[in-house]
């Protein structure tokens, strides 16, 4: 937007003009202005996004010229980026009968259909817009790909994208997009091949390495993720976004020691950063340096007392020293910002269990649950709190309602053959057992870790002997 303003404002007739204009609409006059002009104050308006001050040189100039049908298609642009595309559609009908081999006619139709979610009759106008045109095709057809990626139809845009790219093939706007769709689409192997033709043509961009170190890190490549990251560094060595997305991966794959160093890099160019402070303190919690970690926690309150997640930080590390009552307060303060956090509520069951509060935690556990019914440690901890105070039967309930919501998850299953082992009931065991093993053999030893008594039990040795082949 800068750029077009710089370009506007350097061409001194521009100037002249807009000033005459101004000076109409000010003085409550009339001076004349021919089409080209009034054409020209319109794209100067719209390309400084000032819809409304286009609109009132669309007004006036269908005073002085009621019958210009290029006004009229101008009017009709303005209307969509006005958001009215009914007035566009009702404007354009009555000059695409004079307009009829005018490819903007069928250019603006479509992205007024587009604007009221008629993808189909945008698509057909957008056709018909491509073949009468003959100059800048590649221009159009991309242009056509940028209504539909801006209302996030990727497909939509990429069939475009396509096309221009067909015509224009070293076009770098064009190669980024497509990546880019291809990447929205989860498709990230189409995005990595368009991208990598982006760099064999400009092998210094830093935001094309930035992008492919993204996908990389959603694909788990931690490895080359890291490796782009560093490129598109060392191509901008004031990067934030590169300098954060490499200290996350490198916490993802557990390198602690060489995140908390890049995340501290970061803070040279964004000091008061209070999410990189509060990722520094998370590290030094993964690694158990309970003191350091507090440190940054603190550190995090200090730039934002409303910060919850270093309050959440804080609890934890408190609720590991065994400081359980400081840990409840602070988990509290969590929960003061974020009420509907699953995360905050598992957290907090688990302090007022330390503190023999039950009822606390089961209704701690079942607001988790209740938020993300998917969440299968708060379900297990949940029934755990209602095994420990003599509510087996309830217990069970609870197991069954989590494995019925969630029937993937094999260690649900585990656990419910567990109880029912425990209370002699081996018909049912069994029946979760079978399952569990189905779902994830490898699991079973969670099954004697849990309840070492289940070795005791030929059938659970046999149901194992059988899924182990």
């Amino acid at each position: 937007m800068k750029e077009e303003k710089d370009f506007y404002f350097n061409n001194s007739d521009l100037i002249d003009l807009v000033r005459r204009f101004e000076e109409m609409v000010l003085k409550g006059t009339m001076y004349y202005f021919d089409v080209d002009e009034f054409e020209e104050l319109i794209d100067h308006y719209l390309g400084l996004g000032r819809s409304g001050n286009a609109y009132n040189v669309a007004r006036h100039a269908l005073t002085q010229h009621p019958s210009s049908t290029s006004i009229q298609l101008k009017k009709a642009v303005i209307m969509n980026e006005k958001s009215q595309p009914l007035e566009a559609l009702r404007i354009l009908r009555t000059i695409e009968r004079i307009e009829i081999h005018n490819p903007e006619v069928y250019y603006t139709q479509g992205v007024a259909f587009s604007l009221l979610g008629n993808l189909n009759d945008a698509v057909k106008q957008f056709n018909k817009a491509i073949l009468l045109t003959d100059d800048e095709k590649a221009e159009l057809i991309f242009s056509i790909a940028m209504v539909f990626e801006h209302k996030n139809k990727f497909r939509l845009a990429l069939r475009y994208l396509l096309q221009a790219f067909e015509l224009e093939p070293l076009n770098l706007s064009y190669i980024y997009d497509i990546a880019y769709c291809y990447e929205r689409i989860d498709k990230p192997d189409k995005a990595l091949e368009f991208y990598n033709r982006f760099l064999n043509i400009d092998p210094f961009s830093e935001n094309v390495w930035y992008n492919i170190g993204v996908i990389y890190n959603q694909l788990e490549d931690y490895d080359k993720a890291l490796d782009a990251y560093e490129y598109a560094i060392s191509l901008d060595e004031e990067y934030a976004s590169a300098y954060f997305n490499k200290a996350n991966t490198l916490a993802n794959r557990g390198d602690y020691n060489k995140a908390i160093a890049v995340y501290k890099e970061l803070l040279y160019l964004e000091e008061n950063n209070e999410q990189v402070v509060c990722y520094i303190g998370e590290c030094y919690e993964k690694m158990e340096q309970w003191d350091d970690a507090l440190e940054y926690y603190r550190k995090t309150l200090v730039i934002n007392p409303d910060y919850a997640d270093a309050w959440l930080g804080s609890g934890m590390v408190m609720y590991a020293k065994g400081s359980y009552r400081e840990s409840l307060y602070c988990v509290k303060k969590a929960l003061d910002y974020f009420p509907k956090n699953p995360e905050y509520w598992y957290s907090i069951g688990n302090v007022y269990l330390k503190l023999k509060r039950h009822q606390d935690a089961i209704d701690a556990y079942q607001k988790a649950v209740g938020f993300d019914p998917k969440d299968c440690d708060s379900w297990i901890n949940l029934a755990e709190t209602h095994l420990d105070i003599g509510e087996n039967e309830e217990a069970i309930r609870i197991l069954e309602e989590a494995s019925a919501i969630n029937p993937g998850r094999a260690l649900l299953n585990y656990r419910l053959a567990a109880y029912y082992l425990m209370i002699r009931k081996l018909n049912k065991a069994s029946q979760f057992l079978r399952i569990a093993l189905s779902l994830d053999f490898n699991l079973h030893y969670e099954l004697f870790e849990y309840y070492p008594g289940a070795a005791k039990f030929a059938p659970v040795k046999k149901l194992i002997d059988i899924y182990r082949k």
